[in-house]
């Protein structure tokens, strides 16, 4: 149940699309950031499906950064968001289809391709949004979606991005997120909705409006796939619709929106907001409103597609594990030949050695007395993510004039002596947030 927005290149900072999106499974769905290689398929190789069955492979798969899951057999699922060599991004978000049971939703459509499948597919393969999006929805009609009911991919490159919907049976949906446009989805279908989308620009399955006739579904207009696909329940849940409006009206007031707006934006609470809730000990997670910042978020992602430098350096993503609240963010480029070695590690038991599991850890004790801690957690990382961002704009400027190679390695000399300092800040506030927890005169 995740929330993602996408920036059209006018609303950017940069000028260049970027895409923001926070992944909640539950489960204990413990994440590892990961850098794939391009590389040259074997004649003859595969793509194996969860669902059974296979996809013809092409002759060569792309560079991509990605989040994951630590097992595909856990969820199911894979890859959750991430940002390939032609600057390609990826995420999904969840939906409900109309005339599926809840107990029917996760079920497994022999054949079918899985959410994070799609995003992996798109990360091996589109040079483009536009191609990636019409990857999609070749491999929809052609073998379905399962377990899902149904989903939401957002797929972006610096000019522009789009969203494909998806349901069962091969229904599908597709809209260009506008360029003045700043697009949000939390787990219902909007396609058809006609608030971001570009004028024009909106496909979908030439059939949907003669299978839906042939369900029983109310006839509706055809062209909004959201009313005529979406389950009823699901569209109008405020579950949904309050994280629409709260990012809608915050987003308003932002002629340009930039990583950091979009840091803040995924912290959301909703603490200056008519929807504001606490539970007696002062924590706004558990309670009856669905806020953006969540317990159970298990990562967090900015992905920027940028085309001023070469790919390796100029395509990054911004990455906190567990909830963003008690959370930071640092930065991965492309081309890093390696990971921080906590980032790279997670597992579906409690380790000491992964960053996912450190910061959950850090979020349930601040949970748990976050009156005492709150302040001092947020505090820090303001701070650290301070001297994160000044500290990366002087290492970017520096790069002018070096070779690749050497741009790389200092790229990748960055992130990782960065995510090992957010480690060791981590461990420093564990110190101090369960003396606080512990004891109850703080």
């Amino acid at each position: 149940m995740c929330t993602t927005l996408v920036v059209g290149r006018n609303r950017s900072t940069t000028g260049q699309v970027v895409l923001a999106h926070s992944e909640e499974l539950g489960r204990n769905a413990a994440h590892r950031v990961c850098v794939v290689p391009g590389r040259d398929v074997p004649p003859g190789e595969r793509f194996p499906l969860y669902s059974s069955g296979s996809l013809d492979q092409p002759g060569r798969t792309a560079r991509y950064l990605a989040t994951r899951i630590f097992d595909k057999q856990h969820y199911p699922g894979d890859y959750t968001s991430g940002i390939n060599e032609h600057g390609v991004v990826v995420a999904n978000n969840m939906a409900m289809m109309r005339g599926v049971p809840e107990e029917q939703m996760y079920e497994v459509v022999p054949g079918g391709i899985i959410w994070t499948e799609f995003l992996q597919l798109v990360l091996e393969r589109a040079t483009s949004a536009r191609e990636g999006a019409a990857l999609v929805e070749e491999l929809a009609v052609r073998h379905g979606l399962s377990c899902d009911s149904g989903t939401m991919i957002a797929i972006a490159d610096p000019d522009e991005a789009w969203w494909v919907e998806l349901a069962r049976d091969g229904l599908w949906a597709a809209e260009r997120v506008g360029d003045d446009a700043v697009s949000v989805r939390a787990n219902c279908y909007r396609i058809g909705a006609g608030r971001d989308g570009d004028a024009g620009s909106a496909l979908g399955s030439p059939d949907l409006a003669a299978q839906a006739a042939s369900r029983g579904w109310p006839a509706g207009s055809p062209a909004s796939f959201a009313d005529t696909v979406g389950d009823p329940a699901n569209q109008c849940d405020r579950y949904n619709l309050d994280r629409h409006e709260v990012l809608e009206g915050k987003l308003r007031g932002c002629e340009k929106v930039g990583v950091s707006d979009l840091i803040e934006l995924l912290r959301e609470v909703f603490e200056d907001t008519p929807l504001y809730r606490s539970r007696p000990d002062g924590s706004p997670f558990r309670t009856e409103v669905r806020t953006i910042a969540r317990m159970n978020t298990e990562v967090c992602t900015i992905l920027e597609p940028r085309r001023e430098m070469p790919p390796e350096l100029a395509h990054r993503m911004w990455c906190c594990m567990s909830t963003s609240l008690t959370g930071t963010f640092v930065p991965f480029h492309l081309g890093i030949t390696s990971v921080e070695p906590h980032y790279a590690t997670a597992s579906g038991r409690y380790d000491p050695e992964s960053a996912y599991w450190l910061f959950t850890e850090l979020a349930k004790l601040v949970d748990g007395r976050y009156r005492a801690c709150a302040d001092v957690v947020r505090n820090q990382w303001a701070c650290f993510e301070r001297e994160t961002s000044a500290a990366l704009a002087a290492v970017e400027d520096g790069l002018a004039g070096a070779d690749l190679a050497q741009a790389v390695e200092a790229v990748t000399m960055f992130d990782e002596r960065r995510a090992s300092d957010a480690i060791r800040v981590l461990r420093e506030l564990l110190v101090e947030v369960k003396t606080r927890a512990f004891f109850e005169d703080f």
